[in-house]
């Protein structure tokens, strides 16, 4: 059974990139998959300390806190959605402080090693899902920066935007990304 995992960054529980995860996920559970949903503005946790100890002495964040759950997560999940809004030419404040917390998923050791590698398992999908006011031309440096993150820790990345949503309202239209979403889903689940 393909276990998907669903890490909605908006503060909005039925905003625009979490209904467009969620055409995602109501296709992959109708195909039989496992779905795991972690809406991360209604969880207590901190963004990474610079502690390194997942570094140093452990292989996985010290921080006991909601995000443990979903970290852990990340091993065992065969896709893994990332769906976070755009505010202020960035991805929303609650997602970029979730990202920073897998820097745990990385394997890294400037002293014995300068390359770094993914401590997750290989073969993983990763569908980035980014809703957004301004026009398709702008804030493409977003997947610019956060896709060699993706790279790193091995996953194949599929990328979903909804561009143009000026209004701001939760319930714009995104129907042609949702229609993305679930080819996406179709496409992915028990292959």
């Amino acid at each position: 059974m393909t276990k998907v995992m669903s890490i909605l960054g908006s503060p909005r529980k039925k905003g625009t990139s979490a209904r467009i995860a969620k055409a995602f996920t109501d296709t992959a559970e109708s195909l039989g998959a496992e779905v795991e949903k972690y809406y991360l503005n209604g969880m207590n946790y901190k963004g990474c300390q610079g502690c390194e100890q997942c570094h140093s002495k452990l292989d996985h964040c010290i921080l006991k806190d909601d995000l443990k759950n979903v970290l852990d997560g990340m091993h065992s999940a065969d896709i893994i959605l990332f769906s976070t809004p755009v505010y202020y030419g960035d991805t929303s404040g609650q997602f970029k402080q979730f990202f920073d917390r897998t820097w745990s998923h990385v394997n890294y050791n400037p002293q014995a090693d300068p390359i770094a590698s993914s401590r997750l398992p290989k073969g993983k999908t990763a569908l980035f899902i980014l809703s957004q006011g301004d026009v398709a031309q702008k804030h493409q440096d977003i997947i610019d920066r956060y896709k060699p993150f993706f790279d790193l820790y091995g996953f194949d990345l599929k990328i979903i935007r909804a561009t143009g949503l000026f209004s701001g309202e939760p319930d714009a239209d995104v129907s042609s990304a949702q229609n993305e979403a679930m080819d996406y889903a179709k496409s992915l689940i028990n292959n």
